[in-house]
């Protein structure tokens, strides 16, 4: 009976830090997922803003390429218009 005590001790310390160890393991891995979802998420939005950024970038450009054009016929048209 004396040698089945500690045994027995020893059997559900045991038992019982498996569990726990087996429990935080899982919330670990539950909250490594959660991480690596929010970094997914993050990505994905940085993408997006990537693009609109190049796509405002473009519009940009392209209303710098019209307001030149503008000005050049503005001013040939004064030029033009201009006595010499």
């Amino acid at each position: 009976m004396d040698k089945r005590l500690p045994v027995v001790c020893l059997g559900i310390l045991l038992a019982t830090t498996a569990g726990c160890s087996s429990k935080q393991a899982q919330e670990l891995d539950a909250r490594l997922e959660y991480a690596e979802n929010n970094a997914a998420m993050a990505r994905l939005r940085a993408d997006e803003a990537h693009l609109k950024a190049e796509l405002a970038m473009e519009v940009a450009s392209q209303a710098q390429r019209t307001a030149d054009e503008a000005n050049a016929r503005t001013s040939r048209m004064i030029e033009k218009t201009t006595p010499k």
